[in-house]
């Protein structure tokens, strides 16, 4: 049996790559496109999601938070010019390293201890987080929904349940 952050870790690629095909059909100007929102452009929320991704993963192989934090302000504004292939690539080779960690069992079952800014450590594990950023994503490719609507553009589904139902029809 597939551990579940494995399986859910591949639901956060599928649906990323269901976005990713979604935005290469509209007109290119959509992704840098000014809206009011959370964000100001479709550009920005894939960079913030991929900077957070980064961080996370690196904190699983062992880095600090603060090392995970210093890491995305220095490639905020180099992540957030790259341009809608660019990133698509990126979140591609991020997810294969994402992949061939968590398929190293001793790694998703790692016991992590996070420095809160709190001061107050979190005990917890890989496997624990992985939903996290899973759930970060999902969070997200929602704000890109409604930016999409907002334009006038329809999105792409992303929901868990189809991508379960259409895993079992491959």
């Amino acid at each position: 049996m597939t551990h579940f952050a494995l399986q859910f870790y591949d639901f956060n690629e599928w649906a990323n790559k269901q976005i990713f095909n979604r935005l290469k059909e509209l007109p290119k100007d959509v992704y840098r496109q000014e809206v009011q929102s959370v964000f100001s452009s479709i550009s920005n929320v894939l960079a913030h999601v991929y900077l957070s991704d980064l961080g996370w993963i690196e904190v699983f192989s062992g880095k600090n938070m603060n090392h995970a934090l210093m890491l995305a302000e220095q490639l905020k504004e180099q992540t957030e010019s790259k341009g809608l292939e660019e990133m698509e690539t990126k979140f591609f080779e991020l997810s294969e390293r994402y992949k061939s960690f968590l398929n190293q069992k001793e790694n998703i079952d790692k016991s992590l201890v996070i420095e809160n800014p709190s001061g107050d450590p979190m005990k917890t594990s890989v496997s624990e987080l992985v939903p996290h950023v899973v759930n970060h994503g999902t969070y997200h490719r929602g704000n890109i929904t409604a930016m999409l609507r907002q334009m006038g553009y329809a999105s792409v589904s992303t929901d868990y349940g189809l991508y379960l139902y259409l895993k079992t029809r491959a």
